[in-house]
């Protein structure tokens, strides 16, 4: 798999512009509510920490600027939340991904492989087959008729076990290695 291909890192590269654009717009947000505020506020608003925490805190003059803040905090862990479940579906896409790869390579070999010893195994019939024609002795068209068959079964299998996992049919469907195998057989028989 390449990192280019990867839906994880998709996915990061998204809400990584997406944080970075919310943290501009959520700065101007603020400054843009405290400038408004010391616009229409002619006189600055008193804040006492110590003996009036609340009423200073949630004062008419700060209202607006702490439900900005609320709003935005709450934004944000919407997002980040979001973002977690988007990465972990990304996540299981890229593995199942890599592990189907995995399979259809592995498959691959397999079928290469089982091809391989069957073709070798129906060269020596062919080989018996064709002594026994140079000393003129009759061969069974039962054995040669089974043989040209194996081969023509090789030579399907091989072409079928190479076909790209994603391809699709006229109607735009994705094939099934299988299904196609079974067709291609039959219409040979």
């Amino acid at each position: 798999m390449t990192l280019g291909t990867s839906r994880t890192l998709a996915v990061v590269r998204r809400f990584g512009l997406l944080v970075v654009f919310g943290s501009v717009v959520g700065l101007l947000l603020h400054f843009g509510m405290v400038g408004l505020e010391a616009f229409f506020i002619g006189e600055p608003a008193l804040v006492d920490f110590k003996n009036r925490f609340w009423r200073s805190a949630f004062s008419f003059p700060f209202l607006p600027i702490l439900l900005m803040e609320v709003v935005l905090t709450t934004l944000t862990l919407f997002l980040w939340d979001r973002l977690r479940h988007t990465l972990h579906e990304a996540h299981k896409l890229d593995m199942q991904r890599e592990q189907n790869e995995t399979r259809i390579r592995t498959l691959q070999r397999v079928m290469a492989l089982l091809a391989q010893h069957l073709a070798q195994q129906n060269n020596q019939i062919l080989q018996q087959i064709a002594a026994r024609r140079e000393k003129g002795q009759q061969t069974s068209q039962t054995i040669e008729a089974a043989s040209r068959r194996i081969s023509e079964i090789l030579h399907t299998l091989s072409e079928i076990s190479f076909l790209p996992p994603d391809r699709k049919n006229a109607e735009g469907e994705g094939v099934d290695p299988l299904v196609e195998l079974e067709r291609r057989l039959q219409e040979r028989d």
